[in-house]
């Protein structure tokens, strides 16, 4: 009878290999027996009780740092494809009027190589600019991404517990990536994720808020050192001809920021028209969509249309909530709004979305609405 053939026994490999007795090829972020089962693939801690039990002392001191500071090879080679993918061509595309380029290229990387939170959600959003890329076979991307925006959120919330001036330019930077992450992911899932567009809107607002308290936070830093070009850039009008966006040498974009400042005019009447208790939320709500919508694509001093949700009141997310018209047609606005960024990868057809959202499920729609509502289907190209 022949004897069972036996394998290298891998103490790295994941959870399940290990409880079914076979060898992991450990592969990241899942292994390939865990991938073709369609199983959850967990790896343990990299280095535990048992590691440091089998290992062989090592035979000098140099050989000791050098053990020391051995990484898995997929994990070391994932993540360095991940910062190259950042430092020559992610950067570039969260770069915003008048930041330098060179900001975002060298001096947010070098950051990150101190503060392992930024790196850790510098890697999440390159992640999902990969996943971007690759539409068709992206689950691993997206399931990286998230591993990788765990960790910042955790490493970020510590940091934030024991808050300091001095952790505040990384903090507020891996606070704009977790944004960027949280506003593209949804985009990059297509049919796996149901989306519920105020629940978005809510999740949004409440990280731009915390990216709204850093900001601050800048302002109070006598040496605010690498970061003073955010601060430059809080000052507003005098940057905005410095230099042209992608977006104004877009014709198409253009009209349609035309068509929006024009459809939120045509329904002014109505929001005035509006009755105490409500009439100042939505006029206020309308104020700022308008602003943002003159202002495109630069986003100062209220941070634009990207920041629309943390400048709506709860007493307009109330409204929202409960369905009410004016605030529904306010919400259609804003997707419209947002579907002037559908040319970045992290907001693709985020408006759009939002838009089918609020308009399918209606089987009825007041008279008063119906061009407006027909008009937010055709400025997303929505066919429903």
């Amino acid at each position: 009878m022949p004897s069972r053939r036996s394998h290298t026994k891998s103490r790295k490999g994941c959870r399940q290999c290990k409880r079914r007795h076979v060898k992991c090829d450990e592969e990241l972020p899942k292994c390939g027996l865990c991938k073709k089962r369609k199983l959850e693939c967990t790896y343990p801690p990299p280095s535990s009780e048992a590691d440091s039990q089998h290992a062989s002392p090592p035979r000098d001191a140099s050989e000791a740092v050098s053990a020391s500071n051995k990484l898995p090879l997929p994990t070391r080679m994932l993540e360095m494809r991940l910062f190259h993918l950042y430092l020559t061509e992610t950067y570039i595309t969260v770069c915003q009027g008048p930041l330098d380029a060179n900001h975002f290229q060298c001096i947010v990387p070098r950051m990150a190589t101190s503060h392992p939170y930024l790196l850790d959600a510098l890697l999440a959003l390159s992640s999902l600019h990969q996943a971007s890329m690759e539409p068709d076979d992206n689950r691993m991307w997206l399931e990286t991404a998230l591993k990788y925006q765990s960790r910042a959120c955790s490493a970020l919330g510590q940091v934030l517990a024991d808050f300091t001036l001095d952790n505040c330019g990384p903090a507020f930077i891996c606070s704009i990536f977790i944004m960027l992450s949280v506003t593209a992911y949804p985009c990059l899932t297509k049919e796996e994720y149901v989306f519920d567009p105020l629940s978005q809107v809510l999740e949004i607002r409440r990280l731009i808020a915390g990216c709204s308290f850093l900001f601050q936070q800048l302002g109070q830093m006598e040496q605010p050192g690498e970061m003073e070009e955010w601060i430059r850039y809080k000052e507003g009008d005098k940057w905005e001809d410095s230099k042209l966006e992608e977006e104004h040498r877009s014709q198409n974009l253009q009209h349609l920021r035309s068509e929006l400042a024009a459809s939120l005019l045509r329904i002014e009447g109505q929001v005035d028209a509006v009755k105490e208790p409500n009439k100042k939320t939505y006029r206020d709500t309308w104020a700022f969509l308008l602003e943002s919508f003159q202002r495109w694509p630069w986003g100062r001093p209220n941070g634009g249309i990207i920041a629309w949700p943390l400048n709506i009141t709860e007493e307009y997310i109330v409204l929202l909530k409960e369905g009410d018209w004016v605030a529904r047609i306010l919400f259609l606005h804003y997707g419209v709004g947002m579907h002037l960024y559908s040319h970045r990868w992290f907001v693709k057809d985020f408006g759009r979305r939002v838009v089918a959202a609020v308009v399918e499920p209606l089987e009825e729609i007041p008279a008063e609405w119906a061009e407006t509502i027909e008009w937010t289907k055709q400025a997303v190209s929505l066919d429903i």
